[in-house]
Formats: C-alpha cells, sequence, structure tokens
C-alpha cells in the first residue's frame, strides 16, 4: 500500500513549504468553495501553476470543494471554476454536497472525488454507499477508532485520508450549525466563527468547555498505517508557513521510519521527544490529544483553558526540486545537442554549433557550471555529463539558451499526461415535470412531528391534526416494553408513525438499530427518519431506502442533490435549515418536508458536557451550557447512543410562513419535538396545526421564536 502525507496550503509559500519539507500532497481551497473560506486561497492563475508547480514535483494537488452548494452555485459557477483545472490536470477535489459529487461524476468523468470529513461518515455502510456512488476516497469522521477505519478498508476498496495532526473540532464534522445560527457564518459555507472556542459555563464549571486539545498522533503511526490509512492528513490551512513546514518534516522523518519497517521500539526516543517539543513549540492548544483513535472522548481531550503556544520555533522554507541528469554533446562539426532526463523520461534540444576557438577556448569546468544553474527551475542536476572536442567557444548565452529550451522541453513533457480534455458546455438537470392538471389542485397539508419523550408523545397523540408521529428508537422501545405490541399497532390505525433513527450511527449501534426497525415495521411502522449515511445505506441494504425519509442533517441544498437521493429511492428528503425563503423556492421541493418548529441541533458531539464537567453516568441527563450573554443553551445526553446534542437556546418557529412555503411547492411540515414538555409541546402542536392545517392567522402570543435564516442570506 502506497501511503501519502497529505499537508494543508493555505498560501503559496505554505505549499512551497509543505513540498519542501516532504509532503506527497497538498490540499488547498480556491477562492470559491472551500471550508476555510478566511484562509488566503489561490485565484484562478494560480491554481493552474500550483498544480503544474506540484506535479513537476511528482506530488499531487487536491482541490477543496466542502462546502454545500446553492441551486444557482451550482448550475452557474461551479463548473466554470472546475473546467480549466480539470484540463490542467487536477488529481482530486475534495466535496461536502452530493449533489456536487454526482455533477462531478458525469461532468468531469476522469477527476478523483473524495469524500469530505464534513460528510460525517461513520461506518462501513456509509462508506460503501459512496464506494457505490463513484467516490475513490473518503475522509471518515474524526471520531472513528482505528479498529472502525480498520473494517471500512477491509469491507471497501475505498482510500482513507485520515487526520493525524492538528486543530479538532467539538462537533461531528458537518453536522455543526452553531456558527450558522449565532451569527450568520455557516461551517457549511466555509466561514466558521468557532464560537466553540468561547468560554461557557455548565454544571458549575467555567472555561473553554467545547474546545479540543490539537491532535498529534506521531508515536501511533505505525497503529494507523496498520488499520489500513493510506493518506496522513495534516491540518491546517489557516497556519502560517512555517508551521506546515515544520509539522510535515516531524512526519516526514517517522512515517519514513514505518516504511523503512522500523516499529516505534525501535525510534531514538530522546530525539522522539525533541521533535514533539518541537511540535509543541509550533502551535498547540491546551496541549496535545491523540485524537479518538484509541483515546475515548472525555476532560482529557478538552483545552479548558484553551491556553496556545505559537511561533516560538522558527522555521527556514525550503523548495522542492526535482533530481535530473543532463548530457551535452559539442563539436565544432555539428549543432549542439542537449539530453534532459528525469524519472519519467527524457527529451533532446539542439542549439547552434560550437565554433573553434579563436585565442582562448572554454574549459570544460566552466560550461559544465554554466549548464548545471537550475535557479528557480524545478530541477537541480544530480549528474550531469559532457562530451566535447577539444579548443571550442560557445557564448554563454547560447549555453544558458540552449539549458532553458531543455529545462522548458522536459517540463512539457512532465506535465502533458496529466493534461485533459473536457467540452465548454455545463450539464444541465432537468428536473422532473408535474404530472399534469393534478398538479394545480389544492395540495392536502400534512402536519408531521417527531418526539423523542412519552409525555410530548401522549400531546401529539391527542392532537388529530398531527397525522405522523416519528418515535426515537428509546421511545418506541419504551411504548413496545410498557404498552405491547397490541398498543403500536392501533396507533398505526389513527395515526402513520415512523421510527426516528440516533443523529449519529456507529458499528456498534446497528445491532439494536436493526433489531428496532425490524420490530417496527412488523407493529405497522410507515418507515423511518434517516439522520446519517451511515443509517441510511444500512436500511438501503435491507431494501428499504423506500421507507426512509432524510433529516435535514443528511443535506439537499440544491436538485442535483435531490435528485441523488431520488436515485438512492429515499422517500422524502427534509429542505436544510440555511437556506432562506427565496433558495427554497429555487429549490425542487416536490418530494420535501420543511421544518417549521423545533429547537436546532447546533452541535452532535462525540464529547459529554456531563462527563467533561461532572462525571457519565449514562442517566441521560439535561444540562445548560450559559455563554458570557448569559444565553441557555440545552444540552441532552443521548446515552443509549452515546452522544450529545446542543440546542439553540430559542426554537425556530415559521407560524407565519404558510403562504410562502406553499408558494415554494411545499405542502409538508415538519415539527420537532426534543426538550419541551407535555403541556408546551400540546400548546406548539395546536398552534402550528391552526396556522397551517387549518389556515388560520397565525397567532405568535405566547411563542418566542428565532426565524433562523429565512430573512437572512446564509454567508
Amino acid at each position: 500500500m502506497k501511503v501519502e502525507l497529505l499537508a494543508p496550503a493555505g498560501s503559496w509559500e505554505a505549499m512551497e513549504g509543505a513540498l519542501g519539507a516532504g509532503a506527497d500532497a497538498v490540499y488547498l481551497g480556491g477562492n470559491q468553495f472551500g471550508a476555510r473560506a478566511y484562509a488566503q486561497n489561490f485565484g484562478e492563475d494560480e491554481l493552474l501553476r500550483a498544480i503544474d508547480y506540484a506535479h513537476l514535483r511528482n506530488c499531487k494537488l487536491y482541490l477543496t470543494v466542502n462546502t454545500l452548494f446553492k441551486n444557482l452555485e451550482l448550475s452557474k459557477r461551479l463548473d466554470a471554476y472546475l473546467l480549466p483545472l480539470y484540463r490542467q490536470g487536477l488529481d482530486g477535489v475534495i466535496v461536502q454536497d452530493l449533489g456536487v459529487l454526482q455533477y462531478i461524476q458525469q461532468r468531469f468523468p476522469k477527476l478523483p472525488v473524495h469524500a469530505s470529513t464534513q460528510m460525517t461518515i461513520t461506518g462501513v455502510n456509509g462508506a460503501k454507499m459512496l464506494e457505490r456512488a463513484g467516490a475513490v476516497r473518503i475522509v471518515p469522521a474524526r471520531e472513528l477508532t482505528l479498529e472502525e477505519l480498520q473494517n471500512i478498508r477491509r469491507e471497501t476498496s475505498l482510500e482513507i485520508e485520515a487526520f493525524v495532526h492538528g486543530a479538532l473540532c467539538y462537533c461531528y464534522s458537518g453536522q455543526c450549525l452553531f456558527s450558522s445560527m449565532l451569527g450568520g457564518r455557516s461551517g457549511n459555507r466555509g466561514r466558521c466563527a468557532q464560537p466553540c472556542r468561547l468560554p461557557y459555563e455548565a454544571g458549575g464549571r467555567r472555561g473553554n468547555l467545547l474546545s479540543p486539545k490539537d491532535m498529534c498522533t506521531v508515536e501511533l503511526l505505525p497503529e494507523i498505517l496498520a488499520a489500513g490509512v493510506s493518506s496522513l492528513k495534516i491540518e491546517g490551512r489557516m497556519k502560517q508557513p512555517g508551521y506546515v513546514a515544520g509539522v510535515v518534516s516531524v512526519y516526514r522523518k517517522y512515517l519514513d521510519y514505518c516504511l523503512e519497517g522500523k516499529s516505534a521500539a525501535q525510534w531514538d526516543r530522546r530525539q522522539l521527544k525533541k521533535d514533539l517539543e518541537f511540535l509543541r513549540q509550533l502551535f498547540c492548544r491546551g496541549g496535545f490529544c491523540t485524537g479518538y483513535y484509541k483515546e475515548k472522548p472525555g476532560p482529557s481531550m478538552i483545552a479548558f483553558e484553551n491556553e496556545k503556544k505559537t511561533g516560538d520555533c522558527p522555521v527556514e522554507i525550503i523548495k522542492r526540486k526535482e533530481k535530473i541528469k543532463g548530457y551535452l554533446m559539442l563539436s565544432s562539426d555539428s549543432r549542439a545537442i542537449l539530453e534532459v532526463s528525469s524519472r519519467a523520461g527524457s527529451v533532446t534540444v539542439t542549439g547552434q554549433a560550437p565554433q573553434k576557438a579563436v585565442k582562448r577556448p572554454m574549459d570544460r569546468e566552466r560550461i559544465l557550471s554554466q549548464m548545471k544553474k537550475t535557479n528557480d527551475t524545478p530541477f537541480w542536476f544530480e549528474d550531469f555529463r559532457l562530451d566535447m572536442t577539444e579548443d571550442l567557444f560557445v557564448p554563454v548565452g547560447q549555453l544558458n539558451s540552449l539549458r532553458r529550451k531543455g529545462i522548458e522541453a522536459l517540463e512539457q513533457k512532465l506535465l502533458e499526461p496529466y493534461r485533459r480534455e473536457a467540452k465548454a458546455e455545463p450539464l444541465i438537470l432537468a428536473r422532473e415535470k408535474p404530472a399534469g392538471p393534478a398538479q394545480k389542485e389544492k395540495r392536502e397539508i400534512l402536519l408531521s412531528a417527531s418526539c423523542d419523550a412519552m409525555d410530548q408523545f401522549e400531546a401529539l397523540d391527542e392532537i388529530a391534526g398531527i397525522r405522523e408521529i416519528y418515535l426515537s428508537v428509546p421511545l418506541f422501545e419504551k411504548l413496545y416494553r410498557e404498552r405491547g405490541a397490541e398498543y403500536l399497532q392501533d396507533l398505526a390505525e389513527r395515526k402513520k408513525w415512523l421510527l426516528a433513527l440516533p443523529h449519529v450511527t456507529r458499528e456498534r449501534d446497528l445491532a439494536r438499530i436493526s433489531k428496532a426497525c425490524d420490530q417496527a415495521l412488523s407493529l405497522g411502522a410507515e418507515g423511518f427518519l434517516a439522520r446519517n449515511l451511515e443509517s441510511f445505506s444500512f436500511l438501503a441494504q435491507k431494501g428499504w431506502a423506500d421507507k426512509c425519509h432524510l433529516d435535514a442533517g443528511l443535506y439537499a441544498y440544491n436538485d442535483w442533490a435531490a435528485d441523488f437521493w431520488r436515485k438512492q429511492k429515499a422517500a422524502a428528503d427534509m429542505v436544510p435549515l440555511e437556506l432562506n425563503l427565496k433558495e427554497i423556492a429555487h429549490r425542487d421541493n416536490s418530494r420535501s418536508y420543511m421544518t417549521v418548529y423545533g429547537y436546532i441541533p447546533l452541535m452532535a458531539s462525540a464529547q459529554c458536557v456531563q462527563k467533561n464537567v461532572a462525571k457519565c453516568d449514562g442517566a441521560g441527563r439535561r444540562l445548560f451550557l450559559r455563554d458570557r450573554y448569559k444565553k441557555e443553551f440545552p444540552v441532552q445526553c443521548y446515552c443509549d447512543f452515546c452522544y450529545n446534542i446542543i440546542y439553540n437556546s430559542l426554537p425556530y418557529g415559521l407560524l407565519e410562513y404558510r403562504r410562502g412555503l406553499l408558494k415554494a411547492g411545499l405542502s409538508r411540515f415538519f415539527l420537532s419535538f426534543t426538550v419541551e414538555s407535555r403541556a408546551r409541546t400540546a400548546q406548539v402542536a395546536r398552534a402550528f396545526w391552526r396556522a397551517y392545517g387549518q389556515g388560520a392567522e397565525a397567532a405568535a402570543e405566547g411563542f418566542s421564536f428565532t426565524k433562523g435564516h429565512m430573512k437572512r442570506k446564509v454567508e
């Protein structure tokens, strides 16, 4: 297995530093569609030059297109952005949006697609789904263990790219709306404001409760490679060139030890200690942790005081050059002949014939010295042979011209295999046409609701206007255990009900989920609410894709994404929470539900606030996170599946948006109940039934709602 050391490049200097220090590849963003919009990033001309810069040094360059795309962006801007880069020879593109994945597969078939960690890939099933969709590499969720990575590698042919050093997010990447909902700067759009790095208070403790330590896995490299990871990824597109070069140099050293067959026990421990200290001096946040590969979530991974070390260790940036060989033949009887060769072949060029020396012939050393000058080219001559007759004179300018001609010819030879052909016309996705006159008839309003608690369920069950209920897995199990199969069968007679699967699904959860799904279908359930790739793919492989409704976290921002899910046979999708009303109107909503009420999940985390400020007791507690403005965010411990959800401080509520949403083609509306009491659940559900089901004028008295992004455009 070939192993790649992959480095970030937030600027041209960082790219030079990364490759000069020994990276095999770099990943970087252009001035559009990257998840680090505030890095320096690259314009189109710079990107084209960067692709060639990497290829001439036998390295690869990957482009981050790992944001979510609105319809007009995908149809009008993405194609023009990628087309010249595809033609130039871009080695791969890192993607979050499933619509973008499908578009690139069809439009640029020779461009490898890497599934971003923003896709929240948490297991074998999700990985297999992306493999079938055409991805060649995945970047799994950073929360996975080495064993889980090994299982993915064993069960698929996918390359695995895994983070080995740098900052850790508190939230599962791709499932964070904290920055988006609080300040309008979305992590899904590359503009995260990092509210997680601010101080909070919970359970009597104050500090940087949501700020993980930086990750350092030098000592785990042998185990990471043994798990089947083929690309070791360093985080840091916002970091300085010296940081990037310094980190790469350390990982290059220890990766080479691994590739030479040296076990960790054979490493020089004193030198290792020095190198780890060097990494700390470059940058660390509250010390280092080894991430989730072998370490369990807990306070040892959190930088409560958020102490930073940075910039104390200057690093020289070395520009990488490739070895080449030269052979020059000089004779007064023929034109000068220069052959330049590299790892990938050779070229031959000719120049003017040398002159017979009238006075002082040019000596061999001077000719060799002149020909070996490679200056700012990507090469250096490790060997140069000269075959010449005696008593010759060659003007220095002619030697320089011949050398430049040879090197330019070699550059073209090395770059030519990377070039691709592509037509100029972008693809157009035809929406499914309405099925004739029936579409003009008044659409029936469907009001659905999900619930996590028994008292919420009982309140919803009493409201006739709520015709579809989603039960969480623990709630379903409780109903089955306490009220029996007949009760659930009777429920199916009066309302549609579905099983709502966990926000996060790991391999350890699948047996329980599978049992619950089998039981639910046998007792009259209509289907499932899938909230992540892992659970959807798991159900699809059981033949139940057409019974799956998708939650908003399985993003369908654009028509290409909606089409992707249609092809996966999903029964329905959910309108993303970051679109405003105008953007929703541009979207294909024919198979969509729209969330009109609920405490929006700001973060889904493997970390547990309860455990980190007190201790884990497995009791499924709810506590509150208080920010510097005294706002309180409910934190729910989902102990059955071992994750936390941090909810917004105010519920999202669109009581007065019925007319605009109907005009946008929506008729199925969704209420999400998570932390509400029975009385509050009943009050909210009745208010929305009056507004949406009966068309009554909305009355917001007694409610304090946020409108999210309905009026403001997300950055």
